[in-house]
């Protein structure tokens, strides 16, 4: 009878050690919470969705606390208030103090830590950068567009610098979860070779996380529409609503592939020179097809109109979850494709001169 009682209160114990670690548990005590509700979000098809929550009492801490399978990257927001907080969320415990902007997060999660030596690496630039935010919202307000000017160019200049410490970041702790979320926000800067070496670098144990699996998933696709690769046909609706396909424009021309939308700023800007380079070609045997990433019929068409883009235009207004921004494998916008007269793509991502001396190349 005493062994079984033993065995008995061993195994109780062993199942009470066991249920403190099945589970995640917040515990907030965050300023300016008060009467507000925190939220836990979660991004699914490039949306923020409320994965936990809770309405904080009036001078109380709150908790959360749940069940997650593996380690997913979350944000954490208070009521309001204006930009969230990174979280790699597991089973484990998370203390959080202080603000919002500038959290003090205790945690036993080995991927939190991560996070948090990140965060405090990358603080130099990420402090310096939210500081010129509220000087050019400032700017903006007064109607100084001198010194806006000069703000942004400095604000240019720091995220050149943040996207060089992230780069760096990567390389030197390749076994950081971090390290993943910081090549999350700046793999579409890689080329195919580039992002396939660097992610070869990244030890197994952090590709667990769900930004490493769409990376490669991206890879892979951007290895199938790859310079001197075939291109790969798809077809979308034109403005009309008639179905028309990669293949029905090149035809055997030289044929420029130019994934944009109306909301898209860049694109905009280097409307002006692509239709240059249109007229200039067009009657040479080159041809353009705009595959908008627009969700707004109206403002695409707009857009066009507005923009003088004269050329093919298809879109199955899905945003970024577009059919041909999948195939291939864009991350961001302008994303150019140019495809020789055979049928090969012979470059990527090209503007201005370079796509002018690229097309006269190929005609």
């Amino acid at each position: 009878m005493r062994i079984l009682l033993v065995i008995l209160c061993i195994s109780l114990a062993a199942a009470a050690c066991s249920n403190e670690t099945d589970g995640y548990k917040i515990t907030l005590d965050l300023e300016g919470t008060g009467g507000t509700w925190v939220k836990l979000m979660q991004r699914a098809d490039r949306q923020y969705v409320t994965f936990d929550s809770v309405l904080v009492v009036e001078g109380n801490t709150a908790e959360m606390s749940g069940q997650l399978d593996g380690i997913q990257l979350m944000y954490l927001t208070v009521g309001e208030q204006p930009g969230s907080m990174q979280l790699l969320m597991e089973n484990s415990r998370y203390q959080i103090t202080g603000r919002l902007d500038d959290p003090e997060i205790t945690t036993d999660s080995r991927a939190q830590k991560d996070l948090n030596a990140y965060h405090d690496f990358m603080a130099p630039v990420t402090g310096k950068m939210k500081e010129l935010e509220t000087k050019m919202g400032e700017a903006s307000r007064t109607g100084d567009q001198d010194r806006l000017g000069t703000l942004r160019e400095e604000y240019s200049n720091l995220y050149m610098e943040q996207l060089a410490m992230d780069s760096a970041y990567v390389v030197d702790h390749p076994g950081s979860f971090a390290s993943v979320i910081a090549l999350r926000g700046i793999f579409y800067m890689y080329d195919t070779p580039g992002l396939a070496a660097v992610l070869t670098t990244l030890e197994p144990e952090v590709r667990q996380l769900e930004a490493y699996e769409y990376m490669a998933g991206k890879l892979e696709r951007m290895k199938a529409v790859a310079v001197g690769q075939p291109y790969t046909d798809f077809g979308l609706k034109t403005p009309e609503e008639e179905v028309l396909k990669v293949s029905d424009v090149h035809n055997g021309k030289v044929l420029l592939i130019d994934f944009w939308a109306s909301w898209c700023g860049p694109c905009r800007r280097a409307n002006p020179d692509l239709v240059e380079i249109y007229n200039d070609y067009r009657d040479r045997g080159f041809e353009i097809l705009g595959v908008s990433l627009d969700r707004d019929r109206e403002r695409w068409l707009q857009a066009i109109e507005e923009d003088r883009l004269d050329w093919h235009h298809i879109s199955d207004l899905a945003f970024w979850n577009s059919e041909g921004a999948e195939l291939y494998g864009v991350s961001s916008i302008p994303h150019t494709v140019l495809i020789s007269r055979d049928g090969i793509i012979s470059a990527k991502k090209l503007h201005g001169k370079e796509l002018r001396e690229a097309i006269e190349s190929l005609l």
